[in-house]
């Protein structure tokens, strides 16, 4: 069985952060929502999700400032922003902070999706490769190396 794609949403309103996450599990995806920028950020380093739909306007840390905090920890996370913001220096401040797409509300939950698997077909592409044997197992993605016989000097 195929593990699900994690999907970190922080969206403030919780009336839309149902919809999103409702639409999103309905999709296949696991969904967890976060009310908050600080929320998102610690959710974020204790679940390591596949995906990040960020909105930029949140109490107690914005969306641009969670994708800042992301982007320190991996540069391959994909993000995205759903937000209000439809100027084009915020667009622009967003892809320059690491976005991977800028969603303007309102918008079509059926492009949201097209969007994320389109994120993550491309995101599939550029995860660095595995490398494995007997005894070692090399995880570029999550710089992980793991040996079966720790024992035994290599």
């Amino acid at each position: 069985m195929q593990q699900k794609t994690k999907i970190l949403v922080a969206e403030d309103d919780l009336q839309l952060g149902f919809i999103i996450k409702d639409n999103l599990e309905e999709a296949g995806f696991q969904v967890v929502n976060c009310p908050d920028g600080e929320a998102a950020w610690e959710y974020y380093q204790k679940a390591n999700p596949d995906l990040c739909i960020l909105d930029i306007n949140m109490p107690y840390r914005d969306g641009f400032s969670v994708a800042k905090k992301i982007r320190q920890k991996s540069d391959i996370t994909p993000i995205l922003f759903l937000t209000a913001k439809s100027l084009e220096e915020d667009k622009l401040k967003g892809f320059e902070i690491g976005a991977d797409d800028y969603i303007v509300k309102p918008f079509s939950i059926k492009e949201v999706i097209a969007r994320i698997r389109a994120v993550l077909r491309r995101a599939e592409k550029d995860v660095p490769p595995q490398y494995k044997d007997a005894r070692l197992a090399v995880d570029f993605a999550d710089m992980r190396v793991t040996c079966s016989d720790a024992a035994r000097p290599m």
